[in-house]
Formats: C-alpha cells, sequence, structure tokens
C-alpha cells in the first residue's frame, strides 16, 4: 500500500485520487496514519481493457461523414480522421449499405482493426461503439446527395 503525508495529499490531491482509483492509499499525518483512500468497489473490478470509448463528438462525426460520402478508401486518410478502432467499424457497418463497395469496405475495416470484420469483433464494437447509426447513416445520405448534385 502506498503511503503520503497529508501535505502532498493537500498539494496533489487529483494525482493521489487517482492512485487511489487503483488501489488504497494510506494517508499520514506527524508519522502515524491517519486515514486511507480505497478504490470504489466497482473500481476495483476494473482493468485496463475497459477504458472509456473513444470520443465521438459532432467533429469526428463530421469527418467520418465527409471521407464515407467521398468513397475515401485510403487508410491513412481514415487513420488521421479518428479512432482507429471506431473508425473500421463504421467501414465494416458501410459495408452492408447500398451504394458502398462491400469488398473495399471490410478491407478498409481489416486494415484499420484486424478482425473488424468478423462477426465477433463487429459484435463487440455494436455493443460498446459510441456511434449512434440511426443518427450517422441519414447524415451520411444527406452528404452523398449534396455532393452528387454539387458535381451535376
Amino acid at each position: 500500500m502506498k503511503t503520503v503525508n497529508a501535505t502532498h495529499l493537500k498539494n496533489r490531491l487529483g494525482e493521489v485520487l487517482a492512485r487511489a482509483a487503483l488501489a488504497p492509499v494510506a494517508i499520514e499525518r506527524h508519522g502515524r496514519i491517519v486515514a486511507l483512500l480505497v478504490p470504489p468497489p466497482a473500481a476495483k473490478a476494473r482493468s485496463p481493457a475497459h477504458r472509456r470509448a473513444p470520443r465521438w463528438g459532432r467533429h469526428e462525426e463530421a469527418r467520418a461523414v465527409e471521407l464515407c460520402a467521398q468513397s475515401d478508401f485510403r487508410p491513412s486518410r481514415w487513420l488521421r480522421a479518428g479512432d482507429a478502432s471506431t473508425l473500421a467499424g463504421v467501414a465494416a457497418m458501410l459495408a452492408s449499405e447500398r451504394g458502398f463497395d462491400r469488398p473495399r469496405m471490410l478491407a478498409l475495416a481489416e486494415r484499420l482493426h484486424p478482425g473488424m470484420s468478423t462477426p465477433a469483433v463487429f459484435g463487440r464494437w455494436l455493443a460498446q461503439t459510441p456511434v449512434d447509426a440511426a443518427r450517422f447513416l441519414p447524415l451520411l445520405r444527406q452528404r452523398k446527395t449534396e455532393l452528387r448534385a454539387h458535381h451535376a
């Protein structure tokens, strides 16, 4: 168990709390342990594999919509657009959408995140993705329509 003195706790509360979220931390004052900071029961079961989902805000969504609408299959562009795992799931999802080249979308998904084209991995992605397909797909259809009208 890590021990910190009360002054260190006062000056570095955030750092000590972050450490205490993972394991108990003893607080020492004048050479005696006066308190323990312990993680809540749910936090003890947490492992590094259960990290927060990647950020998927309006900016990330707009970048993904633009890549998809322009049918840009270059993995380097997709990697610069955001989290590779999230975008690999988007590519796998679009493989079943009309108007998208299924083999190329699945190949892109595999390049971004190996295994994403398999039902097991894609199923896990669906269960934890921050992507809202009910919002994303209509935005994508609208953008594709705008691009077609612009080029006509």
